[in-house]
């Protein structure tokens, strides 16, 4: 019984090896001239086909070939195949490939080697350039903006008060060569997709800003622009009264260039012109009291206060330049209050050119002793003292020839200094006097004149012998004023 199905068993393998060998010879005697069955050439299933239908497949495959290049921000540009005429033909490798494949015998279930091949691929360069380089990625669009890249910065903010990293803007400005040669190796190897955005397979196609928030000299930079600006200037009037520069302004003047701080002096002397001009009183209008009881308006002259542009410019340069400890700095940032805010102020008193007076914060041009001061009426020709809001003494006097540059020139001045005995220079006069009270730096005052027709005096004698400004007085009202008239006392010439 064995020994039958023994030969049964040989009889049935004979068979099948028989059997297998045919399909074997079969199956390679049909694919001799045709890839094995399940072979791929660049993703092209070519199993069956001929060499000669293999390269028309590969013709049809690309029929309708784009290529989508996707940017940043969602731009993106196709290319179809129509747009460059683009065209692709087998190269030698395909035939290549063919004969080493059939080296082999196929065997059932074995799956065949589906080898790397290329192919040729053509089309306008030109036309390609000039696609490309006219690109919504390229040159942007109402929809697409361009956005140039911007470089990682210290910027002052208001928010936070300091000096902060303004992180930088990658953009997408495009490198037009560096993306033609990324699209022309997609187009060579039939790509159908080359996304921009992925940095580590395309680097360099987009232009990068030089410097980053990863820059260590930015944060130096911050450091130093931080310890430069951080602290607050002040000016104090009164304890009610202060004008403060503060971080945010210095800020505004603030460069940073070759490693060193710079200010911009121009800017300075602006803010300096404007805080001097709005603490001046004088050139104000005022109203004053006359001797008859009524307000009289009177404006020009150099009565008031003024701050000295000149050294207040060299105290802020002062106060900029102070040194301030880096971790006084440190605090104030981690924690701006009073406190902190304190370890950073610069206190400066206002440096006068003149006073008066008072200063009136309410009324800035309240700065003059309303009970106690000296009016002059030109048109009277009267010199009037008031004391504690009365006329305490009145003399006649005689101003300046009503012509140009002998005039008495009308204002608010006050009392500049006393002399005993004066010698008044003049272009064509030198003459001494005793008692002289300066009103104005340029030469009016009061003092005698025992050359005056004092007699025959009267309100228009000053129209024919008027002097050179200053206000011509008898002798013993020119003694009496000197010794009535007070320093800084203010003057009313109208």
């Amino acid at each position: 019984m064995r020994k039958k199905l023994c030969i049964v068993s040989c009889i049935v393998l004979g068979v099948f090896l028989l059997g297998l060998c045919g399909f074997v010879v079969g199956q390679n005697l049909y694919y001799g001239n045709r890839w094995y069955p399940g072979t791929t050439l660049s993703g092209i299933e070519v199993g069956g086909y001929t060499l000669e239908e293999s390269e028309k497949k590969l013709q049809e495959y690309f029929q309708n070939y784009t290529l989508t290049v996707t940017g940043r921000e969602n731009g993106s540009l196709i290319i179809s195949k129509d747009d460059i005429e683009y065209a692709v033909t087998p190269d030698d490798e395909w035939e290549k490939a063919f004969q080493t494949q059939h080296e082999r015998l196929l065997f059932p279930f074995a799956k065949p080697e589906s080898p790397e091949v290329s192919y040729d691929a053509s089309y306008s360069e030109g036309t390609l350039d000039e696609l490309v380089s006219q690109s919504v990625l390229v040159q942007g669009n109402e929809d697409y903006a361009i956005q140039e890249p911007v470089s990682a910065h210290a910027e002052y903010d208001t928010s936070s008060s300091q000096y902060v990293c303004v992180k930088e803007i990658m953009g997408n400005t495009i490198r037009t060569p560096v993306l033609l040669e990324y699209i022309k190796t997609a187009l060579q190897q039939g790509e159908p997709n080359l996304d921009l955005n992925d940095a580590e397979s395309y680097p360099d196609v987009y232009e990068v800003p030089e410097i980053t928030s990863e820059d260590p000299e930015l944060g130096s930079q911050i450091d130093a622009c931080n310890n430069a600006a951080l602290r607050f200037i002040v000016w104090r009037f009164s304890k009610e009264l202060t004008e403060t520069i503060t971080p945010k302004k210095i800020a505004g003047w603030i460069t940073y260039k070759n490693k060193k701080i710079h200010y911009d002096e121009n800017a300075m002397e602006k803010w300096v012109a404007q805080f001097c001009k709005k603490y001046c009183t004088v050139g104000k209008t005022r109203k004053i009291k006359s001797h008859t009881g009524k307000k009289v308006t009177v404006y020009g002259g150099d009565y008031g206060w003024q701050i000295s542009t000149v050294e207040t410019l060299k105290q802020l340069k002062k106060a900029l330049k102070q040194k301030i400890d880096m971790e006084k700095t440190g605090e104030y940032m981690q924690n701006p209050d009073s406190e902190t805010k304190k370890a950073l102020t610069i206190s400066n008193k206002p440096a006068y050119l003149t006073t008066a007076y008072k200063l009136d914060f309410d009324g800035e041009i309240n700065d003059w002793d309303p009970k106690n001061y000296v009016e002059v009426s030109l048109k009277e020709q009267m010199v009037y003292v008031f004391r504690k809001g009365k006329v305490a003494y009145s003399c006649k006097c005689i101003s300046g020839l009503p012509v140009e540059d002998r005039e008495t020139k009308k204002g608010a001045y006050y009392i500049k200094e006393h002399r005993t005995d004066y010698t008044m220079v003049g272009e064509d006069y030198e003459t001494f006097v005793k008692y002289w009270v300066r009103i104005t730096w340029t030469g009016t005052g009061f003092h005698p004149a025992n050359w005056q027709p004092w007699s025959r005096w009267s309100k228009t004698l000053y129209q024919t012998k008027g002097s050179h400004g200053c206000l011509n007085l008898t002798p013993q009202d020119a003694e009496k004023l000197y010794y009535m008239l007070k320093y800084r006392e203010a003057v009313f010439i109208y």
